[in-house]
């Protein structure tokens, strides 16, 4: 018991809780839009009626993914701002856990007694100005990061997207069985439902009464606070004095951790003495951020309307494991990252990322079968590594002061993005459903590689011999 407490303390339980409840919840969602839109035609199967169901299935999802973005960026922002000033990192995680708890069980009603789907669209919004998933995974970072010790951040973080990436992909799986059990027993995918909203009430009982919010900045910030927490404070006193007293050392061997698993030698330490920031370093940063996460947010959008259609048609069953190879992503990227971070620059790492993924996009602009489905999913393994390690290198470049203004304007971009990239790719899936159904895969691959242009005028900055003062 007490070596489960030490893997994985109850913010990994939170997060763990509230994935699996927002994979049934996807599941049941996907199956009904998809239910609906079949019964709004009629029962003969010609081409006619089989493009106009996808084209519901894909309206529904530009409006639902567009109103519950846009919506929760005002939140988020002061909800992380609140958190900061208030030093209660609770209030970011369990105001959106609120919204989740009252706004997704509409789907059980909308289920049971057969409301309009556009009733769907009420809490894609509630969700949104509850501050959403954006806002819950800004809370879930700020307090791991409070709560952990500078040497241990990169690795507590890093446990935290594993329990992420590792429970949504339990919960896929687990979903899709379940779906076609509660279908044969004439419960439909109002039983997933009823699952997903236990799963979200045990997440809200855990971060109300179980998460402790962390003392203040201050106390915090201290080097040794942060060790004797993850600890279990079993530490002694003179143990504890010890630490005070090599307070220089370990400041040291901070900074080395902090940049140890995404950082370069050559680009770590980056003189700003005079508090200059090299904005033309940094906007290039966010070019590449915007450009990639277009792509990628545009092709995952449309993605899980693809694998209903012709050719691949999956069930429930198949719609579950497709999404857990979506979720193992997050695994194997990590691993990467530890892995070639010995290696390779932060820049490259970045490259290596976007190659991934683009040439996994590239294979499913031509997926005609399942199995070419998942060779494309094998090749993005790397795919999340390029968004974690842009915000690495903007962090190396700016005063720690302003990591909270510049990383809101990151995400603000990143969000406007994936906006304008949904309904984008939407438009372009339904204009081409018919002739090429995955030519907005091509075009994925096509923007995403775009990103690599200003990467690579970054790491010529980043390396140019002006750049590093004689002093």
């Amino acid at each position: 018991m007490e070596m489960c407490r030490k893997l994985f303390s109850l913010i990994e339980i939170v997060v763990g809780l509230q994935q699996i409840a927002g994979a049934f919840y996807d599941t049941s969602l996907l199956m009904l839009v998809q239910d609906r839109s079949q019964s709004n035609q009629t029962n003969s199967a010609t081409s006619g009626n089989r493009a106009q169901q996808h084209h519901d299935i894909s309206r529904f999802y530009m409006i639902y993914f567009n109103l519950l973005r846009i919506s929760s960026l005002p939140l988020t922002y002061y909800l992380s701002d609140r958190g900061d000033k208030d030093s209660n990192r609770k209030i970011t995680i369990c105001v959106p856990l609120l919204g989740y708890l009252v706004s997704r069980p509409l789907l059980l009603f909308v289920i049971l007694f057969d409301w309009p789907l556009e009733v769907m669209f009420a809490t894609a919004l509630v969700n949104g100005l509850t501050g959403g998933s954006s806002a819950f995974r800004a809370g879930v970072m700020a307090f791991a990061s409070d709560t952990s010790s500078e040497e241990k951040r990169s690795s507590r973080l890093n446990r935290v997207k594993l329990a992420y990436g590792a429970a949504a992909m339990l919960g896929s799986i687990a979903s899709g069985h379940l779906f076609i059990y509660f279908t044969t027993s004439h419960n439909l995918d109002a039983g997933l439902m009823v699952i997903s909203f236990i799963f979200y009430l045990l997440t809200y009982v855990c971060s109300i009464w179980g998460l402790k919010s962390p003392p203040n900045q201050t106390q915090a910030g201290y080097p040794g606070y942060g060790r004797l927490l993850d600890e279990g404070h079993q530490e002694s006193d003179s143990q504890a004095a010890d630490g005070a007293e090599s307070e220089s050392t370990t400041w040291d061997e901070d900074q080395s951790e902090r940049s140890r698993l995404l950082s370069d030698p050559r680009t770590r330490e980056k003189p700003r003495g005079d508090g200059s920031v090299d904005k033309t370093t940094i906007a290039l940063l966010f070019a590449a951020g915007v450009l990639y996460c277009f792509g990628l947010s545009g092709a995952l959008d449309v993605l899980p309307i693809f694998v209903l259609k012709y050719p691949l048609n999956w069930n429930a069953v198949w719609v579950g494991y497709g999404n857990a190879t979506g979720y193992a992503l997050f695994l194997t990227s990590f691993l990467g990252v530890l892995s070639f971070s010995k290696w390779l620059k932060d820049t490259s790492l970045i490259v290596m990322g976007i190659v991934s993924f683009s040439t996994g996009m590239l294979i499913m602009a031509f997926v005609k079968r399942t199995f070419l489905y998942f060779i494309a999913r094998i090749m993005m393994i790397f795919a999340l590594i390029p968004l974690p390690t842009i915000r690495s290198v903007i962090s190396k470049q700016i005063k720690d002061t302003s990591y909270g203004k510049w990383f809101g304007l990151l995400e603000i971009c990143l969000t406007i993005s994936g906006v304008i990239a949904s309904t984008v790719f939407h438009s372009v899936y339904g204009s081409t459903k018919e002739m090429y159904p995955s030519i907005c895969f091509g075009v994925s691959t096509a923007i995403s590689c775009l990103a690599i242009i200003p990467i690579t005028m970054v790491e010529r900055r980043l390396s140019s011999p002006p750049r590093f003062p004689e002093n």
